[in-house]
């Protein structure tokens, strides 16, 4: 059954009251790009949360559980199981943290770097994509725009 013009009209001005909601277009490109890196991993043993992990663990070099957690805005759970799971895989180890024998720090194995290696030339011509679809100045708008909603997410 066709749409009348009315019926097309108000289709239209719902589909512009959505999409000038800023959260809910935030909401869609994080989808977006969640399923952009899925693709990018495609073909490697990785999925986006061991990627992720990787990456942070590479990033801070050794980093306790908690922190990985907390920097990867994940519950502690999930954090676990795929940091174990990429430990009996040889790509992370875990150390014991001199100041508290609790606390649990992960370190990228050399396997590790080399896994994030093979997949890091797809993720750095991602970013250049993104680089040069917006330009830098508007990358580092970007950049303070996402960590004033950061932190006032945070809070």
């Amino acid at each position: 059954m066709a749409m009348t013009a009315k019926q097309l009209e108000l289709q239209l001005e719902r589909v512009k009251k959505l999409e000038s909601n800023v959260t809910f277009q935030f909401g869609n490109v994080a989808k977006l790009m969640e399923l952009d890196a899925i693709e990018h991993l495609q073909g490697s043993d990785l999925n986006l949360t061991a990627f992720r992990v990787l990456r942070t663990v590479e990033t801070f070099e050794r980093i306790s559980m908690a922190d990985l957690a907390r920097h990867m805005v994940t519950d502690n759970a999930q954090i676990s199981r795929t940091a174990s799971n990429l430990r009996s895989r040889g790509l992370v180890e875990f150390e014991s943290d001199p100041g508290n024998q609790r606390r649990k720090m992960v370190v990228l194995t050399e396997a590790g770097h080399v896994k994030l290696g093979e997949v890091d030339i797809r993720f750095k011509a991602r970013q250049d994509a993104v680089r040069a679809c917006l330009g830098d100045d508007l990358c580092l708008a970007l950049t303070e725009c996402f960590e004033r909603l950061r932190v006032h997410f945070a809070r």
